[in-house]
């Protein structure tokens, strides 16, 4: 696969924030931050493009301390990473706030990857909308959309293709607009781009499963060999690919509004009469 140079990867993500008007005057975005390389990617791109078209808006981090054996050496690289952006960073202590993902693990039958995922939608959707937030980045990327995208359609799930774009929009007073500046680019080229712009990331695996004693499903992995694959027989597969899942997006859209609701313990939104992170942690097993 031929590598993108940094001017080319710029250019995409670039057009990407442009095309999509990710950022506007008056904007605050607060940019999840893990410590790996898709995230910083986003933060350090986004960063740029702000300050060189000159937009009036803020521009902030936000990232979930877990307590994990490696979350100490993770929370060092996430404020180097807000250091070199010259960014605010705000870092949410889960322990002191009495979130557990071993307790978790006890309160539900849900494998630790749909745990940690409803964690990190909970909280980075709920403390950044507090802390005044308009807008909310996730470092997904390309290859992240084209393994949702082919998994939800063989899985027929057709309305989910609806939200495979680079904006989502707000559809309830509490949940923030989500913005994904690296939709057009995939991990290897985040990879590259981190290495070549020195920005420092944390390679090695920090998923919780490595430290709670967990099995994890590694299908996700196996499809991104699979696009790679093809890639290498198909050149621009990927970045064609995504381009039309965007357009084909329109196709399914649903309109969400009349099923969000506000969960009846913590208030904020879901489809439910409580929440997801609630039912983990507030409700029991389930």
């Amino acid at each position: 696969m031929k590598k993108l140079s940094t001017e080319k990867y710029l250019s995409r993500v670039f057009t990407t924030i442009k095309k999509f008007k990710l950022v506007r005057n008056g904007d605050v975005v607060f940019i999840g931050l893990s410590g790996g390389k898709d995230s910083a990617s986003s933060l350090i791109s986004l960063k740029r493009y702000v300050d060189e078209k000159s937009i009036d808006c803020e521009i902030k981090g936000f990232h979930i301390n877990f307590g994990l054996p490696m979350s100490h050496k993770v929370e060092d690289i996430v404020r180097k990473q807000a250091n070199m952006a010259g960014v605010e960073l705000l870092v949410f202590k889960a322990g002191d706030n009495g979130i557990s993902l071993t307790d978790a693990l006890r309160n539900t039958i849900r494998p630790i990857c749909s745990v940690c995922g409803v964690v990190k939608r909970y909280l980075m959707n709920k403390v950044p909308r507090e802390n005044g937030a308009s807008k909310v980045v996730t470092g997904h990327h390309m290859d992240d959309f084209l393994v949702f995208f082919f998994k939800n359609v063989l899985g027929k799930n057709f309305s989910w293709i609806s939200k495979f774009r680079p904006r989502l929009d707000s559809v309830h007073p509490k949940m923030l607009c989500k913005i994904r500046p690296l939709f057009m680019v995939g991990g290897e080229e985040n990879r590259s781009f981190c290495k070549s712009a020195g920005i420092p990331f944390i390679e090695e695996d920090i998923c919780p499963h490595n430290y709670l004693s967990c099995t994890v499903d590694v299908g996700r992995e196996k499809w991104y060999e699979i696009i790679y694959d093809i890639e290498k027989k198909q050149k621009s597969f990927r970045y064609n690919m995504v381009n039309s899942i965007i357009k084909m997006a329109k196709f399914f859209e649903v309109d969400y509004r009349d099923e969000i609701r506000e969960c009846s313990i913590c208030g904020e939104p879901t489809s439910k009469d409580v929440c997801s992170f609630c039912r983990i942690f507030k409700v029991g097993k389930r």
